[in-house]
């Protein structure tokens, strides 16, 4: 009898235990994350880890570049830069915001929440998993400030094969560099910042007759690079990918464009 007496107590303050948590669910009580938003924070901190970034408002522009932070339901709060000397310390640190609607499957009903995370930064990339944390009371959204271009436009390659091609055959540096800078494209208005582009860095190397080429640019922190050469009065444009331009990058020189042959 004092089995079933202290047994049906259990079961009493385990039900009890059950009510007030589905209470406080259906009353609205916040969560300070769960495991999609943990999975979703994760995948972003090792999205703009690379490539590097050289302060707080470039991870927080490459955070509200990808499909989450175009999201109404993403927002960047905190973007701080640390000071560090070498490239493991960390040099930056977000906190970023994501919201999450009030939703029910069948009995069970979750409330609306704001999940917040912190996360730092250096060289390399994320130097932890974001960790979930109270989200700052007075907390709005930052949006960085814009940043021109900078990359190589896709119409330079015709460009720089047509402007090659109608040299002279013994040209000089300087009228190399003449013909390039009348051949190639004028920097293009970037409709979604209003700002010009920066035009790549041009490097001419002239051998005789033989003419090299180099186009380089750095995107805050992702690189382009064509090579060109006329050699033999042949023309040919290429570009080195994110392969080529790695750890273990290749030249992006003019001279490197004339010893491809």
């Amino acid at each position: 009898m004092t089995v079933m007496v202290d047994l049906q107590r259990v079961v009493t303050a385990v039900c009890a235990g059950l009510v007030l948590a589905s209470c406080g669910m259906l009353d609205g009580v916040p969560a300070e994350g769960d495991a999609e938003t943990d999975r979703q924070s994760t995948t972003l901190a090792d999205a703009i880890g690379y490539p590097p970034q050289s302060d707080a408002a470039g991870f927080a522009r490459a955070a509200l570049g990808t499909p989450l932070g175009k999201s109404d339901d993403f927002s960047v709060v905190q973007a701080e830069d640390l000071a560090h000397e070498d490239p493991e310390d960390p040099r930056a640190r977000l906190v970023w915001r994501i919201h999450r609607d009030a939703s029910e499957a069948g009995w069970r009903r979750t409330p609306e929440f704001d999940a917040c995370y912190r996360v730092d930064f250096n060289h390399y990339g994320a130097v932890s998993a974001p960790g979930r944390v109270t989200c700052p009371a007075d907390a709005t959204p930052i949006t960085p400030p814009p940043l021109p271009r900078r990359d190589i436009p896709q119409d330079y390659t015709p460009a720089l094969e047509a402007t090659l091609g109608a040299l002279p055959g013994t040209p000089g540096e300087a009228e190399v560099r003449a013909a390039l800078a009348s051949g190639l494209p004028a920097p293009q208005v970037d409709p979604e910042t209003d700002l010009a582009a920066i035009p790549p860095q041009v490097l001419v190397h002239v051998e005789g007759s033989d003419v090299g080429v180099a186009l380089s640019a750095s995107d805050y922190g992702s690189k382009a690079c064509v090579l060109a050469r006329r050699a033999g009065g042949a023309v040919r444009v290429w570009s080195l990918n994110w392969r080529d331009l790695g750890p273990l990058e290749k030249p992006c020189t003019p001279e490197a464009a004339l010893a491809s042959r």
